[in-house]
């Protein structure tokens, strides 16, 4: 599956466990979602359908029985998410789980792929009596251990406690504080230790998913409160669409589906949105290779010089290296006002915000404000990313705008 120039074909969106990019629509109620208590905490649940969920497999799987959410047909739902990312936040809920039980809680993970990689995974298992590993109930799965264990036999509800704030993770687990300002590190691994996959190389911010492993699960009283400095908002919309319709590619390169994420390669080349759009927010997870090089063009439009594939427009850039055009600065445009040099680093992902209203430029990385600047040259276009240098290797997921009024 190859999208360039010659031939736009790319079913983005085929994912490791059989789901889409696209996934399966959240559900909305009659009343609204969620309650808001007042004092920071939002229920994620409201006891009564799946308003503000997605899912990544079959969403009829999960259902809602006397006020619990369920897994009404096992095996069958893959992970249900949150349909907003979140980056730093406290998390609670409630779980009872069968006789050898086996599910999890899935932190700042993809829309696509598997949340307990793409981000990372607070295990829930029937492991009562047992003697913690990196892969037993309240461990952070197959990277970091808990304390104790803490969970209750099997039959009996639990309750989680979970915050996450920048590199660090607190769990507490039936009131039991089983890990402690414990570091996302370079600990971690894919499935086996042979296969190293550090915590601090995955997303930065992501959806809260459960998962469905096969076995009846019950869930109740899930709420969050957002810690971030820059929280989602509401009706953000997914930029990639399963067959890349909205898109189109010019100028080389090469644009391929890689575990839900896209990956262009092949040297220069650009991938545009068929739509323009004037003022915006836009959010993405971003990762580049070693030495890599690439950026996240607004209000651009291809050039029309045969000679010069840059396009026109402005580039939000993506560069770990470069001295002055580093990644989160405007490219020769706008540069960070509080940063001198990278915080960025290859082989990592880190999440991009770009805000544009009028003339008014503003740039995160990973809730860190980079740019604040007053720019004038375009005042509307498309989105682009870009292919760079031959060895270049750039991955995007979970690209996604909302339009503003």
């Amino acid at each position: 599956m190859k999208l360039s120039a010659a031939s736009v074909v790319l079913a983005l969106g085929i994912l490791s466990g059989g789901s889409l990019l696209a996934g399966c629509e959240s559900m909305d109620s009659q009343d609204g979602s969620v309650s808001d208590h007042g004092d920071g905490w939002v229920d994620l649940f409201n006891g009564k359908d799946l308003s503000g969920w997605a899912c990544e497999g079959d969403l009829s799987a999960w259902g809602v029985e006397d006020g619990e959410l369920v897994t009404v047909k096992p095996g069958q739902g893959w992970w249900l998410r949150t349909d907003k990312m979140y980056r730093d936040f406290e998390l609670k809920l409630e779980f009872w789980m069968p006789e050898g039980g086996n599910s999890g809680v899935g932190l700042r993970g993809s829309s696509n792929g598997d949340p307990a990689f793409t981000g990372f995974e607070v295990q829930i298992l029937d492991t009562h009596g047992e003697e913690p590993k990196d892969y037993t109930c309240g461990s952070v799965y197959t990277a970091i251990t808990a304390d104790s264990m803490a969970v209750n036999p099997a039959g009996e509800w639990n309750s989680y406690h979970i915050t996450v704030i920048g590199d660090t993770i607190d769990v507490t687990l039936n009131g039991v504080k089983i890990l402690n300002q414990e570091r996302l590190d370079d600990r971690g691994y894919f499935r086996s230790a042979d296969n190293p996959l550090p915590l601090n190389g995955r997303a930065t911010t992501g959806y809260i998913s459960l998962q469905d492993h096969g076995h009846p699960f019950r869930y109740r009283n899930i709420k969050i409160k957002d810690l971030s400095v820059d929280p989602e908002p509401d009706g953000m919309v997914h930029l990639i669409d399963e067959d890349l319709d909205g898109w189109f590619a010019e100028d080389g390169g090469e644009w391929v589906n890689e575990g839900g994420a896209l990956v262009g390669r092949g040297g220069p080349g650009h991938l545009f949105t068929k739509s323009e759009y004037e003022d915006f927010e836009m959010r993405a997870l971003v990762k580049v290779n070693e030495r890599g090089n690439s950026g996240m063009y607004f209000r651009v439009q291809p050039n029309p010089d045969p000679n010069n594939p840059w396009p026109n427009g402005y580039e939000a850039q993506v560069d770990n290296h470069d001295p002055k055009n580093f990644t989160g600065v405007v490219y020769d445009k706008a540069w960070a006002d509080n940063f001198d040099k990278p915080i960025t680093r290859d082989d990592a992902w880190f999440d991009y915000r770009v805000r544009v209203e009028g003339d008014w430029i503003r740039t995160w990385i990973n809730g860190q404000a980079m740019v604040d600047a007053h720019l004038s040259e375009f005042d509307r276009g498309r989105f682009a990313v870009q292919g760079h240098h031959d060895g270049n290797v750039i991955e995007y997921r979970d690209i996604r705008v909302l339009e503003l009024d």
